[in-house]
């Protein structure tokens, strides 16, 4: 990265609006600003607002609001102007032209928010935060963001790593008298440490599953036999008819998903083809489909109509869906119609009946709840939602069991230092201790253009 430059985005979406925001960061801003003002803002302090208007070769561009943010007291870490223009393209173009012409050049996606990194204004995992907040489009996903961003497991992460750089030091030193059979790092105190860290790694590993799912929408898989009321239930959670529902077994013939929100949690919601033993080409692939969505899901709702299916049936189906996914719920519908014993069909999840949409909402609100409490159990830990992230404790963790099988096989003291500092090295890619180009790119590659 060339950071003795100066660069230039519109920071806001591009059509007309009320304002628009341009962004200007580098070394000569504010010298290139200068050029296009006829009263000079150079005396202006950090962190105040005036208002001028900008000029270019043909007059007056615009009557705007400058914001200066100088040196390490603004996001990127060096001089930064934030122009508030009214909201026209024209105005917009006309303006980041004369900027171009006196000097700045146009930023790269993310280019801001790669400065405030590369400038110790930001470490990396917060830098991803940055457009995980942007992207959030629920109470979940913003939450999580939100915490990453004001440091969510950074500070963690860097005491961790803290430790066994520590042990790895005395290891070493203890490499360095080697003939002298002397010992300064205890096994003892290295085992106790590292299942003390690796604990740590692993919740926040195993916290991706859920943290992934809720970020970009916990997957609800309706499931069951054909004329269980799968789409009936889907529509009534809809509020509209986006299924077909008929009589005549078989009309789902491929899936159909929509997303919702419930109580600030975003959810996938898919019908699927009921499940039988199908002769029909096509509905034997909306089955396979089915499956595929089940193996996928985070959780599975198999509903069965207690009136026309046997407990033999019901087990047998749940023996097939359980096989592919850990978590599926047994709900008996049509319980409006149904005048039998339920204690026949075992264990029974819910009890509803998919043509009235209370009983559905409240179903769903028992999903919520469940998930909820999985986010509770965590305490204040932060749930895991960059996959980038989750590999990196899965190999810290492979590697901190490697240390721990090294011990108890009487390893050197020059491969453990080796399996130390590898987890070293994973957990200090989270947070951008690492000094890899590739990696970096890629990660703001992925930014708008001015964030």
């Amino acid at each position: 990265m060339i950071l003795n430059d100066t660069i230039v985005a519109l920071a806001t979406p591009s059509g007309i609006g009320a304002i628009g925001l341009i962004r200007v960061s580098g070394t000569a801003t504010f010298e290139i600003i200068e050029k296009m003002l006829h009263k000079s803002i150079k005396g202006k302090k950090s962190h105040s607002i005036v208002l001028r208007e900008l000029y270019d070769t043909e007059g007056v561009i615009d009557e705007v609001l400058i914001s200066v943010f100088r040196g390490t007291r603004s996001y990127t870490g060096e001089d930064t102007i934030e122009i508030s223009i009214h909201g026209s393209d024209y105005i917009a173009t006309r303006l980041i032209k004369s900027l171009l012409h006196h000097g700045a050049r146009m930023a790269e996606p993310g280019e801001f928010t790669q400065r405030a990194f590369l400038n110790g204004k930001l470490d990396l995992a917060q830098a991803e935060a940055v457009a995980d907040v942007i992207a959030s489009e629920h109470q979940f996903a913003h939450e999580q963001a939100m915490k990453q961003l004001r440091g969510g497991y950074s500070k963690d992460i860097q005491s961790l790593r803290g430790k066994l750089l520590n042990f790895t030091s005395l290891i070493e030193l203890e490499l360095d008298f080697g003939e002298e059979d002397v010992e300064f790092a205890s096994r003892d105190e290295l085992r106790n440490l590292v299942l003390e860290i690796k604990n740590r790694v692993d919740r926040l590993s195993d916290s991706f599953t859920l943290g992934n799912a809720l970020k970009k929408g916990f997957t609800v898989v309706l499931a069951g036999r054909p004329n269980a009321g799968k789409s009936t239930m889907f529509n009534a959670l809809l509020n509209e008819d986006r299924a077909i529902v008929s009589d005549i077994e078989g009309t789902t013939r491929d899936s159909i998903e929509e997303l919702i929100q419930v109580s600030g949690i975003r959810m996938r919601v898919v019908d699927t083809a009921g499940i039988r033993d199908a002769t029909d080409v096509i509905e034997k692939e909306g089955i396979n489909r089915t499956f595929k969505h089940v193996e996928a899901s985070g959780i599975t709702l198999y509903l069965f109509d207690p009136s026309h299916t046997t407990p033999r049936e019901v087990s047998s189906d749940l023996g097939i869906l359980k096989n592919k996914t850990d978590r599926v719920w047994t709900i008996a519908n049509k319980m409006d119609l149904f005048t039998g014993n339920l204690n026949d069909f075992g264990v029974v999840d819910a009890q509803v009946s998919a043509k009235d949409a209370n009983n559905v909402v409240a179903l769903f609100d028992k999903i919520v709840q469940e998930l909820t409490s999985e986010i509770s159990n965590l305490s204040n830990e932060i749930v895991v939602t960059n996959a980038r992230h989750a590999e990196s404790f899965r190999l810290c963790s492979n590697e901190l069991q490697s240390i721990l099988d090294g011990i108890e096989n009487s390893l050197t003291g020059d491969l453990l230092s080796f399996h130390l500092r590898s987890g070293i090295k994973a957990l200090a890619s989270i947070t951008g201790e690492i000094d890899n180009e590739e990696v970096l790119g890629n990660i703001f590659s992925k930014f708008c253009i001015g964030k």
